[in-house]
């Protein structure tokens, strides 16, 4: 009778331990979240959520992927706690050439928490028409600038940096001349300033 009631009480523990900790894995039920939106603004990556109703929150924890596995912490905002639910921003600064995924860790004031599906957003949503032609055949590069920038800078894959200009700020269409003696090949036009980083690829023929 006795190693009967051992692996009843055994098992009795464990199932309980289990649910518990699943309990707290999966964490919250005070919360009702819709929307989490990725879309470009002011040059950068501008993230928004909306929740229905909120109770003993104590902050969203604002997480980026580049290959949608690897996550990086990038900063939180504190919940508002509104029973009615609020709605929520965030910005972050295109340091990517392609695409990311982003996701929000959802944290309660018993720091219970869950992770939202992430979201794909595509970095061409911020760089189309920006910088054109992709495929220069005439040394000279088009920029059409929405917001002001401080510096333009073309680099090589490599890292090098073959040219830098100073735009002081400068919006609308500005004309970058390049040097003849380019080698033909892909570079990366970055855009920097003003709390914003804008990076996108060019084809020099």
């Amino acid at each position: 009778m006795k190693p009967t009631y051992v692996r009843t009480t055994l098992l009795f523990i464990i199932s309980f331990c289990f649910l518990f900790h699943t309990a707290i894995a999966q964490g919250l039920l005070t919360v009702q979240l819709q929307n989490l939106k990725a879309a470009s603004k002011n040059g950068n990556v501008g993230l928004t959520w909306k929740t229905v109703s909120e109770e003993n929150l104590l902050q969203f924890e604002i997480e980026y992927s580049e290959d949608g596995r690897y996550y990086h912490n990038l900063g939180f905002i504190p919940a508002g706690n509104s029973i009615n639910g609020d709605f929520y921003e965030f910005e972050h600064a295109v340091t990517y050439s392609d695409s990311a995924f982003y996701r929000l860790k959802i944290v309660d004031n018993n720091r219970r928490w869950m992770y939202t599906n992430p979201v794909l957003y595509h970095v061409n949503n911020t760089t189309a028409f920006m910088i054109y032609p992709s495929v220069v055949t005439s040394h000279v590069l088009n920029v059409f600038l929405k917001d002001p920038f401080k510096f333009l800078e073309v680099v090589t894959t490599s890292g090098e940096i073959i040219l830098k200009q100073n735009l002081s700020g400068k919006t609308g269409r500005i004309n970058v001349p390049l040097s003849s003696n380019l080698s033909p090949g892909t570079y990366v036009v970055k855009l920097t300033g003003y709390n914003r980083t804008f990076i996108q690829k060019i084809i020099i023929q």
